[in-house]
C-alpha cells in the first residue's frame, strides 16, 4: 500500500515526494509522541503530590529545567548547526529526552522521603537533552517544511497531538482511578515510553532535502565562537528583535501561575485523577477544532495577529481557575484553553520562524528559547511563594491580572511605531 501511494503521489504531485513523504513521518511522529505529552504535562505533578511533595518542590519540577535551559541553548544551538550529518544526533538527543519518564517509573522503589525528590529529579535530568533535541528538530522542521506549507503542517501536527492527548488522558485518568498507587502510575509510565519510542522510529524517517544540506553547510561559520559578535548580530535583525521582546514580556506573565493549576485541582478541589483527566481531555478536544480553524485563519492574516489572539485568551484560564470552587465551572475554562493554547502556540511558532534568518537559524532560535527559560525559571518559583504568602487563589488571580498587562505589552511592541519608522516620518514632515 505504501509503494502504490508513493506511486500516486509521484503521478498527481510529481516533484514534491519528498515533502509528502516528510510530511507524512512528521504527522505520525507527533501522533505516537502525543501520548507520552499527555502523561508529562497531565500526571507528573499530580504524581509527585501524591508521592508527597511540597508545593515549592513542585515549583522546582517547573523551574529547574528552565534555568538548565538558559546556560544550555547556545551550546545546544552551536552543536546542531556544526553537525554535518544531524540524523543519529538527532535521534539520541529525541531518545535521551524520552528516557527520564520511565525512570520516573522506579520512584516508588526508593525510601518514601526520596521519592518525590527523585520524580523532580529526573524531570531535572531530561532539560539537557531536551533543550538540544528542541532547537534541532525546530531548525530541521524549517528545513524540510516549505514555508508555504508551514501554518497547514503545523496545524495538523497539533491537531493530531491533541486529539491523542484527548484519548491518551481519558484512559489514563480512568486506568489511575482502577488501578492501585503506584502501580498505575508505574504501567502508565511505562506505556507512555513504548509509544514514544514508536514516535521516535517515524521521527528517524523524516529526510532532509539535499539543497537544504548544502545551503547549511555552505552558511556555517568557520570563525571561533564569539558570543559578543553573535549577540551582536541577533541585535541587527529589528523584527526579530521586537517578537523576542514581545513574548519575553508576556512569558513573565504566562509562567507565573503555571506551578499552582495542579496544587489547586488536588488540594483545594481534592480532584481525583479522572477528573484531572477528564478536564485535560476535554481542553485537547477543543485543541483538535481550534487548530484546524486558526490554521485557516493563518493562510488570510498574519501570525501577529494570531499571537495577540492567543495571549488576551490565555488572560482567562488562572482566573477562571481561582474563581471555581467546583470542578463543572473549569469545564468552561479548560474549553477556552483549548481554544487560546493552538493561536498562541501557532502564532508564536510561525511568528519566530518568520522572524528568524535562515543561515543562522538554529542560534536565533535559541537566543529566543534561552530568554522564555529565564521567565520560564524564575515565574513557577514566584507564583509558588505567591500562593505560600496569601493563599493559592490569591496567587491565580495576580497571575491572570499579570497576563492581561502582559497582552497590552504584547500588543504595544508588536504594532506600536519602530524607531526606524518614526525616523522616516520625521523626515518626511
Amino acid at each position: 500500500m505504501r509503494r502504490w501511494r508513493d506511486r500516486a503521489v509521484r503521478f498527481l504531485l510529481p516533484g514534491e515526494i519528498s515533502e509528502q513523504w516528510n510530511e507524512w513521518n512528521l504527522y505520525r511522529e507527533i501522533a505516537w509522541f502525543g501520548q507520552l505529552s499527555a502523561v508529562t504535562n497531565t500526571f507528573i505533578s499530580v504524581y509527585a503530590l501524591r508521592l508527597g511533595a511540597s508545593s515549592f518542590l513542585i515549583g522546582l519540577r517547573t523551574a529547574l529545567p528552565a534555568l538548565i535551559n538558559v546556560f544550555v541553548q547556545i551550546p545546544a544551538a552551536r552543536l546542531v548547526e556544526r553537525e554535518a550529518g544531524r540524523s543519529r544526533m538527532r535521534l539520541l538527543w529525541h531518545f535521551l529526552m524520552r528516557l527520564p519518564v520511565l525512570l520516573m517509573a522506579l520512584a516508588p522503589l526508593l525510601p518514601g522521603p526520596w521519592q518525590a525528590s527523585y520524580v523532580v529529579s529526573m524531570a531535572v535530568a531530561g532539560a539537557i537533552p531536551t533543550a538540544v533535541a528542541t532547537v534541532s528538530f525546530t531548525s530541521v522542521f524549517a528545513e524540510v517544511v516549505a514555508p508555504r506549507d508551514r501554518a497547514r503542517v503545523v496545524s495538523v501536527r497539533n491537531a493530531l497531538l491533541a486529539a491523542a492527548t484527548t484519548v491518551t488522558v481519558l484512559m489514563t485518568g480512568q486506568a489511575l482511578d482502577l488501578l492501585p498507587f503506584p502501580l498505575g502510575y508505574q504501567a502508565v509510565f511505562a506505556v507512555a515510553f513504548a509509544a514514544s519510542m514508536v514516535s521516535l522510529y517515524y521521527l528517524g524517517r523524516v529526510v532532509v532535502p539535499q539543497s537544504a544540506r548544502t545551503q547549511r553547510q555552505a552558511a556555517q561559520p568557520q570563525e571561533q565562537f564569539d558570543l559578543r559578535r553573535s549577540l551582536a548580530n541577533v541585535w541587527a535583525y529589528r523584527d526579530y528583535v521586537r517578537f523576542t521582546l514581545a513574548a519575553f514580556v508576556f512569558h513573565w506573565a504566562l509562567n507565573f501561575p503555571i506551578p499552582l493549576y495542579s496544587i489547586y485541582r488536588v488540594r483545594s478541589l481534592g480532584l481525583s485523577e479522572g477528573w484531572i483527566g477528564a478536564l485535560s481531555m476535554l481542553e485537547s478536544a477543543v485543541t483538535i477544532i481550534a487548530y484546524f480553524a486558526w490554521g485557516r485563519f493563518a493562510q488570510r492574516h498574519s501570525s501577529r495577529l494570531i499571537l495577540l489572539a492567543g495571549v488576551l485568551l490565555l488572560s482567562f484560564f488562572p482566573i477562571g481557575t481561582a474563581l471555581s470552587v467546583s470542578p463543572w465551572p473549569l469545564l468552561l475554562v479548560s474549553a477556552v484553553a483549548g481554544i487560546a493554547g493552538p493561536a498562541f502556540n501557532l502564532g508564536l511558532f510561525n511568528g519566530l520562524l518568520e522572524v528568524a534568518p535562515a543561515e543562522r537559524r538554529a542560534t536565533f532560535l535559541a537566543v529566543f528559547n534561552m530568554l522564555m527559560n529565564v521567565t520560564a525559571f524564575v515565574g513557577p518559583l514566584l507564583g509558588t511563594t505567591m500562593a505560600d504568602w496569601l493563599g493559592i487563589r490569591e496567587a491565580l488571580l495576580i497571575g491572570g491580572a499579570l497576563r492581561v498587562v502582559g497582552s497590552v505589552a504584547v500588543a504595544y511592541i508588536l504594532y506600536g511605531l519602530s524607531v526606524p519608522q518614526r525616523a522616516v516620518r520625521r523626515l518626511r514632515r
